[in-house]
């Protein structure tokens, strides 16, 4: 007897193999043709706010203040500010730790944030999580880019991640599509990604004023990384994108079934009516969480199945304010 391993919620379960044509694990996640479509919807959706060229420049004065070039004036040293601002000739004359605030230029940005873990690296139908969110990306990149704004764009991966900055014109797009659209096969291990290093890096890269798109299961986001949010959108306009494939949202019914949970084996019988209400309770407190997350944020919460084709995406996305 042969079996395969799927991934599911971070479990690993064990069924009957099948025969059947191999899947191209190794695949781009967006095709040609998928590229195509989302372009065409670039297109056709309305430009929106478009920046003027000083805007595109950065040479329009902003009225926050961080880590710009030009230096404005003297504060007192708070916790939590860069020792390198320190001003050491006026801490030492007036004994007490002042800082250098500069004026900071502002360019409107729009920034992407994909996960690409391994509980994103699931799906079953049509395609992985990983894939939707690398749609749902592509379509906000392409029509910033349309709206000639300057578009970034992080790969979140387990602990790694991967960073394009802030830059405006065609060639930053197809960099980042390129990149969107790298292979995600399945990863030995089912943890999902860990969100503080990359929020600590956005807290001093974000320029201020950006809106900042977050496409993922969030299974791994922490009450840390929820303050680190909360932080962002003080300086940001932040928004999630909840991606979930179909057999997610409820309990498959799958009978008695064999998990691997922490290294540990254990039986489960899916069609029990306490574990199927214990389900269906947990993904409801998983959901409620990230709205109470999102009004906090002053934000919006999308919510995406993997299955959704990119006329769906695209009025999810037209509709969000």
């Amino acid at each position: 007897m042969r079996f395969r391993l799927f991934n599911f919620f971070g479990l690993n379960l064990f069924g009957r193999h099948r025969p059947k044509a191999k899947p191209a694990i190794h695949a781009a996640l967006l095709s040609d043709s998928e590229l195509a479509e989302i372009a065409a919807f670039a297109i056709e959706a309305p430009a929106g706010r478009r920046m003027s060229e000083h805007l595109q420049r950065g040479e329009q004065a902003s009225r926050f203040r961080g880590a710009g070039i030009d230096f404005e004036d003297l504060r007192p040293y708070q916790p939590g500010d860069d020792p390198r601002r320190i001003d050491w000739r006026v801490t030492a004359r007036l004994r007490k730790t002042f800082v250098r605030v500069y004026g900071e230029t502002r360019q409107a940005a729009v920034w992407v944030i994909v996960d690409r873990g391994a509980s994103m690296r699931f799906g079953t139908r049509t395609r992985l999580k990983a894939a939707q969110a690398a749609r749902l990306a592509a379509l906000i990149l392409s029509g910033a880019t349309r709206a000639h704004e300057a578009i970034a764009l992080s790969l979140l991966d387990g602990e790694q991640h991967i960073n394009h900055p802030p830059r405006a014109g065609r060639a930053p797009l197809y960099s980042a599509l390129a990149s969107l659209r790298a292979p995600c096969p399945p990863v030995a291990e089912s943890a999902a990604s860990a969100w503080a290093e990359l929020l600590g890096e956005l807290e001093i890269s974000l320029p201020h004023g950006s809106r900042l798109w977050i496409f993922s299961d969030f299974l791994g986001l922490s009450a840390a990384d929820e303050i680190l949010l909360e932080r962002l959108a003080a300086r940001a306009d932040v928004r999630l994108g909840l991606i979930e494939d179909a057999q997610e949202i409820e309990c498959p019914n799958l009978g008695r079934i064999h998990l691997i949970a922490h290294g540990t084996p254990i039986e489960v019988d899916t069609n029990a009516a306490s574990l199927r209400r214990s389900y269906a309770e947990h993904h409801a407190a998983h959901r409620a969480r990230l709205h109470a997350l999102a009004l906090r944020l002053r934000g919006h919460l999308v919510l995406a199945r993997a299955d959704e084709d990119l006329s769906s995406l695209a009025t999810l996305l037209a509709e969000a304010p």
